[in-house]
């Protein structure tokens, strides 16, 4: 067997919403976590889309910084004419005049690390920056191919080489350089063949300071920068493992930005930018384990949210299952505590509860009382006209000897002088009396009531003769159905007391049928009718009984019309039909019930 607190309302209410909440919160929550932290990959995503185009401007203003740098010296006629005929005479002060010139342009916080300038007339280097001794070149067939050849084929047009894919000359072959090389001719003005080279190499540091400070600026979590030519040659960082090269290049992160390491296996957000003025590609790597602590931030905010909301609904969930199962108790202690002689309008159990269904239950109970109470005086009022009815039997018993040996001796007396009539008028009288007195019982059946009323209707022809007729019509159906003993003769009797006069003939008729199975008799008479006066007596008198809780003896000399209603009412309970009719002459009342009901 159960424990009994596991089988309580309250508890299956607290225990069954307590598991709907519990699975709506964790559903909630991690819809939030999972939508929060959707929503911030999304803003981290464009704003890292924005910050590798950011980038790439940077680092494409520090270019074009350089490339202008490289069209003033180029520009200058002073620095053409030291190129192609004084560097070769290696005069100290045209040494000294040609780098004042060169600082005069750049200024000394120089914008690249280094430059190199070739005269391929005479092969003369001339470096300035980290060098500055002009020496004969040797044009080796690499350099040729890697950067003399592609620049004097673009006749003076930028070209930008990636660290490690040629150089006129490297000062320290530790510092991975990016160059920037183009050729020009002898004149500033001239259309001829280019004479010379020159070169701008930018130290990968000031590339890398760049990336830092923008990363810095904006406080992105990304972890690598990767840099691409339009060659799909490595320019930042120098160094890069094969597979990781391959892999990046091959990137479309148009499409789709979160990309698997293959070496890692770790999930990675990538973003891109490609710049049209340098062919630049720049890649945002940003590793999942970056983005470890917002993942958590949003997960134990979910996770609070979700506990929060727990506590809140199990205490509503809880203060709901009390608000139901505590009415439910103190109606049960109400129940267990209610005694038949407490009943009252005091008793009633009034419910501290907003719920309809508690509110018809209390409503239920408080009448169920009532109709307790009313039964319960039914019952006592009944039985204690059973007993009355018994007493009066047992008085009227006393004599009925006596009456009846007094009307026989009569009938033979009437008989002995030929009285026929007489002697009817005694046996009659003599079946009424046996009727009412010798039969103890409250019911009898529809056709020996008839019979009683017969024997009454009988003795009134004989006694008023031409002045009084009775008509009566009946369906056989009704010859067995139990019925209240004394509910006809006497209304048939009123219409006689009542209606009755010398002037005309009182007709009387008594009309009994079956209709929505309920049976009906409608006494009516030609008389008078009702006054307005008497109809409202005798509703008041009625409605006095339906009021009042203990009812009136019943007597043989008192059936009136509201003693009917009432030997009705005790038979039938509500199924009756008791009602005073208005035909077009005379008075008429209408009485009744229900055809299977069982007394209680």
């Amino acid at each position: 067997m159960k424990p009994r607190h596991f089988t309580s309302i309250k508890t299956k209410i607290f225990v069954s919403y307590g598991f709907i909440i519990l699975i709506l919160i964790i559903l909630a929550s991690n819809l939030y976590y999972f939508t929060a932290y959707h929503a911030f990959l999304e803003n981290y995503t464009t704003s890292s889309k924005q910050l590798s185009k950011i980038v790439s401007q940077q680092i494409d203003n520090h270019i074009q910084i350089v490339n202008d740098l490289q069209k003033k010296i180029l520009e200058s006629n002073d620095i053409r004419d030291y190129i192609f005929e004084g560097a070769n005479q290696g005069d100290p002060a045209e040494d000294r005049a040609f780098q004042r010139m060169i600082y005069m342009i750049t200024g000394y916080d120089m914008a690249f690390y280094h430059m190199n300038i070739l005269d391929l007339e005479d092969n003369i280097l001339i470096p300035f920056g980290a060098r500055y001794d002009s020496f004969s070149y040797e044009l080796t067939p690499e350099i040729k191919r890697t950067v003399v050849d592609p620049a004097t084929a673009l006749r003076g047009s930028r070209m930008i080489i990636a660290p490690g894919k040629g150089s006129l000359y490297k000062v320290d072959p530790d510092v991975a350089t990016l160059s920037f090389v183009r050729s020009f001719p002898r004149y500033s003005d001239s259309l001829s063949d280019p004479k010379g080279i020159i070169e701008f190499q930018i130290d990968l540091r000031s590339i890398n300071q760049i990336i830092h400070d923008v990363l810095l600026s904006y406080d992105n979590k990304a972890e690598s920068v990767y840099i691409y030519d339009e060659n799909q040659d490595l320019v930042y960082p120098e160094q890069l493992s094969g597979t990781l090269k391959d892999f990046y290049i091959g990137l479309d992160t148009s499409v789709e930005t979160n990309f698997k390491n293959p070496e890692t296996g770790e999930s990675e957000l990538i973003t891109s930018y490609h710049s049209p003025n340098t062919g630049f590609t720049v890649l945002i790597v940003t590793p999942e384990t970056s983005l470890l602590s917002d993942k958590m931030f949003f997960r134990n905010i979910g996770l609070l949210i979700a506990f929060v909301s727990l506590l809140l609904l199990i205490t509503i969930t809880y203060r709901l299952a009390d608000g139901i199962s505590l009415p439910i108790i103190k109606l049960k202690d109400s129940i267990s505590k209610l005694q038949l002689d407490t009943i009252s309008q005091e008793s009633q159990y009034q419910p501290k509860s907003n719920l309809n269904e508690l509110e018809l239950l209390s409503s239920a109970y408080n009448h169920m009382q009532l109709r307790l109470k009313e039964s319960l005086d039914d019952i006592v009022q009944a039985r204690t006209l059973s007993i009355h009815s018994q007493i009066m039997a047992l008085q009227a018993q006393m004599d009925s000897h006596f009456l009846y040996n007094t009307l026989t001796i009569i009938s033979i007396i009437a008989e002995e002088n030929d009285d026929m009539q007489a002697s009817e008028m005694c046996l009659k009288l003599t079946r009424m009396l046996r009727y009412i007195t010798e039969d103890y019982s409250m019911t009898t059946t529809f056709c020996g009531e008839l019979e009683h009323a017969r024997n009454y209707t009988d003795l009134m022809s004989i006694r008023f003769g031409d002045k009084i007729h009775f008509e009566y019509h009946s369906d056989p159906a009704l010859d067995k159905l139990p019925i209240p003993r004394l509910i006809i003769q006497p209304l048939i009797e009123n219409c006689v007391k009542y209606s009755r006069s010398d002037d005309h003939t009182l007709h009387v008729t008594i009309d009994s049928f079956i209709e929505d199975d309920f049976w009906f008799t409608r006494i009516s008479d030609n008389g008078p009718g009702f006054t307005e006066e008497s109809e409202h007596s005798i509703y008041q008198k009625i409605q006095k009984l339906d009021n009042e809780s203990e009812y009136p003896q019943i007597t043989i000399n008192g059936m009136g019309v509201a003693n009917i209603y009432l030997r009705l009412k005790l038979f039938y309970d509500n199924y009756f039909i008791f009602r005073i009719e208005h035909p077009e002459q005379g008075a008429s009342i209408l009485i009744g019930g229900k055809m299977n009901y069982e007394e209680n």
